[in-house]
């Protein structure tokens, strides 16, 4: 290989990559939400909590992608995910930090347990907040 070729190559491998080293997913999963409440409405078992605005390692997070609802009968044996609220482009940048969902498969005179859990946009995920327990007895 040429002198000038070589020289060529070495300012190619320099270029290429990050060059900050890796995070790891502790770090760079989003918090929990927050204020997770469950309330009865005529249209099911309305829940509201609060959006994660930080990661774990304290980093503003520009990238959560929605939420994963998950449900569990009374005795909080096995949770069942039965939502996923996706954010839409306007919810992601405006970012109001107070979020409602609503399960209108909720059964009347049935006790549940519900929890959230956030995840971003590349497919990272926070521990779920909750549970929260609610029997759902509509108005």
């Amino acid at each position: 290989m040429k002198p000038a070729a070589a020289v060529i190559a070495v300012l190619l491998l320099a270029a290429c990559g990050n060059k900050t080293p890796p995070l790891p997913p502790e770090v760079v999963s989003p918090q929990e939400p927050a204020s997770l409440a469950a309330t009865s409405t005529t249209g099911g078992v309305q829940l509201v909590f609060r959006r994660p605005a930080d990661t774990v390692g304290g980093k503003r997070m520009n990238d959560l992608g929605g939420f994963q609802i998950e449900r569990a009968a009374e005795d909080g044996v096995q949770f069942v995910q039965i939502g996923d609220f996706q954010l839409s482009e306007e919810q992601r940048f405006r970012q109001n930090r107070r979020l409602e969902w609503t399960d209108a498969t909720a059964v009347p005179g049935e006790t549940y347990l519900y929890r959230v859990i956030a995840y971003t946009l590349d497919g990272y995920h926070s521990k779920a907040a909750g549970p929260v327990k609610v029997t759902f007895s509509p108005p």
